[in-house]
């Protein structure tokens, strides 16, 4: 199934806070690479395939860097337990991406996510973003609850089946119970409100 789009054309960092003793660090080394795989194999990308799905997001495609762009959190006791990835420019488009956003489960519902969220935001219009997107799936409800409270808003495009993304936002905006929400078109263009 083709992954769902999201714009956010008007980045607002709405708060910086981590749970106390937590931190954000920078990938920094190639024992990261391990440190990311663990991190995303818990409910992202199938850890059968992981070191080939690092290379993939990560180094054999136009735009991150994981040196320059990947980000971790770490908690008190100095585990990374989460990461996301600020890319300036992907796939040569000029808009700021945020990429590979995942948190181990144990540590899901402490605000990391927001944080994650705001950070990027934070990140992508200090280097002049102001066209930001994403990619993220239908399941990944919470996530999604999380994009949408920063700002982000569902696109509306045709997938490589000739399907469209409305009744999939629909679908979305009724499990959330969400009152009201902008489909924008592939260019950024508000199309349709959605209602729960």
């Amino acid at each position: 199934m083709s992954c769902l789009k999201m714009y956010n054309f008007s980045p607002v960092v709405k708060g910086l806070t981590l749970p106390e003793g937590f931190k954000v660090t920078k990938f920094s080394s190639e024992a990261d690479i391990d440190r990311w795989i663990s991190i995303c194999s818990d409910g992202l990308i199938d850890p059968a395939t992981a070191r080939e799905r690092f290379d993939c997001e990560l180094i054999n495609i136009d735009g991150p860097d994981p040196y320059r762009d990947t980000y971790f959190i770490e908690a008190p006791e100095g585990v990374k337990v989460a990461t996301f990835t600020v890319v300036p420019n992907m796939w040569s488009t000029g808009m700021g991406y945020i990429h590979m956003v995942a948190c181990k489960t144990e540590y899901r519902g402490l605000g990391i996510g927001k944080f994650m969220a705001d950070f990027s935001l934070k990140k992508l219009t200090e280097m002049g973003k102001e066209k930001i997107f994403l990619l993220t799936g239908d399941a990944r409800l919470p996530a999604l609850a999380t994009y949408i409270k920063a700002g982000f808003l569902p696109v509306n495009y045709i997938d490589e089946e000739g399907k469209d993304m409305v009744d999939r936002w629909q679908k979305i905006v009724n499990t959330l119970k969400i009152e009201s929400l902008t489909l924008l078109d592939n260019d950024g263009n508000p199309i349709k409100e959605l209602h729960c």
